[in-house]
């Protein structure tokens, strides 16, 4: 192995030995501090030293120091350099299970020569030593013992941290998977809206060019908004409700006096969020089917309240006077529903009413 080789391996060795997670960090103290208790009930019962406290804490705190050591430094690097970035097979498994038995017999010889230091002596020098004759075992059945139980208990480190590791990965793996479903969602509106808009500014090229270029000006602004918020899975209710009142100034421009708004959004819930574009969706399938198709004035209610404090409540409405020619994909609602399942599981509640006169849906939704 040539020098640049070596100095890779140590960056790598270097890089994967320290640095971890939070997580790892309290799961890590926490089975530390378990293994520390076990050790001194085995130091008080199972070798009868009762009575020698600041000798089983010390000799306890080092055999923990050691342990560390060696499951840290040893173990996880190990794992995390040649066994993760590997697939699982025979190899692989015989080569860990050599290391492992390797570093069981580091990890004996680490215990005898800290069995062996002279501050045992100097707290203890009768006792400092584990008599043999006070455990109902041979010698060779005591090295067999100890022997045995490193190496199971090294294993079981391992295949625990592996698990857990894997895990992890695991949910990981999932929330990023989620993450591309909700924005592919998201990402299949875009489409519908741009076409809402554009036929909004064609129908009134013809009648009023003033209000045309008013309504490219609101269009393009409302682009700029919406493409940062496009960039987001889930947005807050502020940004959802920004979104959607510039496309309501649009839509109002359109249809006039036809249109008429209700809105009742909480301060407390303007940070809530929820998958990115739904207000609007909902709004627009509004218009689309439940004011458009009318040359009565017709009403779209929005409503964000809080149910209790733990849930709270987005609701968007329509009235119906006449039965919408439009084509119903339900697409739109399909898409909502999709990308609320996935970001809140089955933590939210939907609710859809539809009578001869008014269209409406409910979602109740966790309070973050």
């Amino acid at each position: 192995m040539n020098k640049k080789m070596m100095r890779q391996w140590w960056n790598t060795y270097y890089s994967v030995s320290f640095t971890s997670t939070k997580n790892y960090k309290v799961v890590t103290f926490i089975g530390y501090l378990i293994s520390f208790f076990i050790s001194i009930y085995t130091y008080q019962k199972v070798f009868l030293l009762e009575n020698q406290y600041s000798f089983i804490i010390i000799r306890t705190l080092a055999d923990i120091a050691w342990l560390f050591v060696i499951t840290h430094f040893f173990i996880r690097s190990f794992i995390k350099i040649f066994v993760l970035n590997n697939a699982l097979s025979k190899r692989v498994i015989t080569n860990f299970l050599i290391f492992l038995f390797v570093v069981s017999c580091i990890s004996l010889a680490g215990s005898f020569a800290i069995e062996k230091l002279a501050i045992f002596e100097m707290i203890d020098p009768i006792n400092s030593k584990v008599d043999l004759s006070k455990v109902d075992i041979s010698k060779i059945e005591f090295s067999i013992w100890v022997v045995i139980n490193t190496y199971v208990t090294l294993i079981g480190w391992a295949i625990v941290y592996l698990f857990w590791h894997q895990q992890i990965n695991r949910k990981k793996v999932q929330k990023e998977m989620h993450h591309a479903q909700i924005q592919q969602l998201t990402n299949q509106l875009n489409p519908h809206f741009l076409f809402n808009a554009f036929n909004s500014i064609r129908a009134l090229i013809y009648e009023d060019q003033d209000k045309a270029a008013d309504t490219v000006t609101q269009l393009s602004e409302l682009f700029r908004t919406h493409l940062h918020a496009h960039l987001k899975a889930t947005s807050s209710m502020d940004d959802e409700w920004q979104v959607c009142s510039r496309y309501l100034t649009i839509e109002e421009i359109r249809l006039e006096e036809r249109l008429q708004l209700g809105v009742t959004i909480d301060d407390d819930l303007l940070t809530q969020k929820i998958p990115t574009l739904t207000l609007l969706t909902l709004v627009e399938n509004a218009i689309k089917h439940g004011i458009s198709p009318n040359s009565e004035p017709g009403k779209i209610m929005i409503s964000a309240t809080k149910i209790d404090n733990k849930r709270w409540q987005l609701m968007v409405g329509n009235s119906i006077n006449k039965p919408s020619q439009a084509d119903g994909t339900n697409t739109g609602m399909k898409n909502v529903k999709q990308r609320l399942a996935l970001m809140f599981g089955n933590k939210y509640d939907w609710h859809q009413t539809k009578t001869d006169s008014y269209f409406e849906v409910k979602m109740e939704l966790p309070l973050a």
